[in-house]
């Protein structure tokens, strides 16, 4: 870390660097040629070995406020940053430097992150980040590839789970069977509980790299008619992204996770 951002210390007070950052338009998404130094709270993350001589840090970057603070409210996510290093003699010297690769996540975090071995010397950094809004639950998948040249986008937002089951009262029973829901009356909205896991599958040769499976499993009642009159859906659902110029395309099944 001290050697992307010098004098970073691993302490409360002592995460601080300079990262050039760009600014966030009303989207949320980046402003083109707004990037300038701004001080942030930086965390690393990943530090992933591509070759015996490459490696790459990968780093969870949250901007400050005027007092110090991080800006790290719900609807504030944080910044994947991106180090390359090259091997040289017993240590390691900084080669290039992504400090705003994407921007995702909430409460001041991307999420999770695992990385998956997608082919026999590629590798893929996926990310899972969700959220509630009174009692509206969501989670989606990101992920990036990490190239010796730089990291950059392969999978963007899919939506990976939904549940309304904490804001209406009625739906936990309704989408379980259970006549106390019914007998309420339910909402005319319709209830949804579903939930997906990704699996990233290793391709045999560099240039065909495996698929990426979302299997999903859930409940969910049909819109436009009190939830309790309609009937309930079982999920039991597969869509399969193949890698295709460059990235993860959805080419069978379907997502079943509704937008709220």
């Amino acid at each position: 870390m001290p050697l992307a951002f010098p004098g970073w210390q691993d302490s409360d007070t002592g995460r601080v660097g300079q990262p050039a950052l760009p600014e966030l338009g009303d989207d949320s998404r980046p402003v083109p040629g707004s990037a300038k130094p701004t001080a942030a709270r930086v965390t690393p993350r990943e530090v992933v070995r591509l070759s015996d001589s490459r490696a790459v840090l990968l780093t969870e970057t949250v901007p400050l406020d005027g007092q110090g603070h991080p800006l790290d409210a719900h609807v504030s996510g944080a910044w994947l940053g991106a180090y390359s290093f090259d091997r040289q003699g017993e240590g390691w010297v900084l080669a290039q430097r992504q400090d705003a690769v994407d921007y995702l996540g909430f409460m001041g975090s991307f999420g999770e992150t695992t990385v998956h071995r997608v082919a026999p010397s590629r590798l893929v950094l996926g990310a899972t980040y969700g959220s509630c809004w009174q009692g509206h639950c969501g989670s989606w998948l990101s992920a990036w590839e990490l190239q010796p040249a730089g990291v950059r986008k392969v999978l963007d937002g899919v939506a990976l789970s939904a549940s309304n089951t904490g804001a209406l009262e009625a739906c936990e029973a309704i989408l379980a069977g259970g006549r106390r829901g019914r007998a309420a009356g339910g909402p005319r909205d319709a209830c949804f509980d579903i939930e997906g896991t990704p699996r990233f599958a290793q391709g045999v040769r560099d240039d065909a790299p495996g698929a990426l499976t979302l299997s999903f499993r859930g409940a969910r009642t049909t819109e436009g008619r009190p939830a309790a009159r309609s009937r309930v859906t079982r999920i039991d659902e597969q869509a399969v992204y193949a890698w295709q110029d460059g990235g993860y395309v959805l080419v069978r099944g379907r997502n079943p996770v509704p937008g709220f």
